[in-house]
């Protein structure tokens, strides 16, 4: 396990910066392993990743990773809810795209989310949920089997609408039945669902292939590093060592650097790199 980030820590929404740039920042600030992160350059038209050439643009993240260094160890895909859509929306072909350009990257494992029917809590409503999003994460694992890339299913924050717990993901992953099928566990969407993340961790034993580390004060999903919110966090790596954690230590805490003054954030991507390497060898001593 190594300190790793999501480089959308120095992601700029009007693509000012490059994927090259950022990565470039973001290896400054300590970081070898990273996680590539689709789902930011998936929504405006004026991004490269949505032109008919974004294969090129992914085999030049490729090599600019060798360049510096860099290992790409997870992704987070294109994601939105399929209950919300009709078949065959564009959603899919970015999914598809995060899919296959993890395989460009030899990303081992990509993050999904599950989607949320709207009526969960009506009687046999989740059993349906889990066997609807069975049925679909198993026709993308198998399109995702021919890149040799692994989907990673994240638990959800929102405690009302289900797909939230450690025993509901493994009943979706042993439902889906892929042997390309796993679970990413968030730590803020645990704490914002009121989880208890060490019992979760030990349950999902096996099964947990990428983590998204964030910390907050229970009230928003805030992407703050660990020690800025209300998470106890001695439990989670103890849970992590105890299962035999095969994945990084990967954040998705870039609030710390966005909200930083251009002239702080360099600064502020050192600490991100510092508190996990601390963590990192925490979880260590156990």
């Amino acid at each position: 396990m190594q300190a790793c980030t999501s480089i959308n820590v120095f992601f700029d929404s009007q693509f000012q910066a490059s994927v090259q740039e950022q990565m470039r920042r973001t290896a400054d600030g300590g970081f070898r392993h990273v996680d590539m992160n689709f789902w930011d350059w998936s929504h405006s038209e004026n991004s490269p990743f949505k032109q008919p050439d974004w294969r090129r643009w992914v085999e030049g993240i490729g090599a600019a990773a060798q360049r510096m260094g860099l290992t790409f160890m997870q992704a987070h895909a294109h994601v939105y809810n399929f209950y919300a859509y009709e078949p065959d929306n564009p959603h899919e072909e970015q999914i598809r795209r995060s899919i296959e350009g993890s395989g460009m990257l030899g990303i081992p494992w990509v993050v999904l989310h599950p989607s949320q029917r709207p009526d969960w809590e009506q009687a046999g409503s989740l059993d349906r949920m889990i066997e609807e999003n069975a049925a679909y994460f198993r026709g993308l694992a198998a399109y995702a089997q021919q890149f040799g890339v692994g989907l990673a299913l994240e638990n959800m924050s929102a405690a009302k609408s289900g797909l939230t717990t450690a025993s509901q993901l493994c009943r979706l992953i042993e439902a889906v039945g892929m042997p390309n099928v796993g679970a990413c566990w968030d730590t803020g969407h645990a704490h914002l669902a009121g989880q208890d993340q060490s019992a979760s961790l030990r349950e999902l034993s096996g099964r947990l292939h990428a983590l998204h580390i964030a910390d907050n004060h229970g009230q928003a999903d805030d992407h703050m590093p660990p020690f800025f919110g209300g998470i106890d966090w001695p439990p989670i790596l103890l849970a992590l060592r105890e299962i035999g954690y095969d994945g990084d230590f990967t954040f998705e805490a870039h609030s710390l650097v966005r909200r930083m003054p251009a002239a702080c954030q360099a600064e502020a991507i050192r600490l991100l790199y510092q508190i996990g390497a601390h963590m990192v060898e925490e979880a260590g001593k156990w």
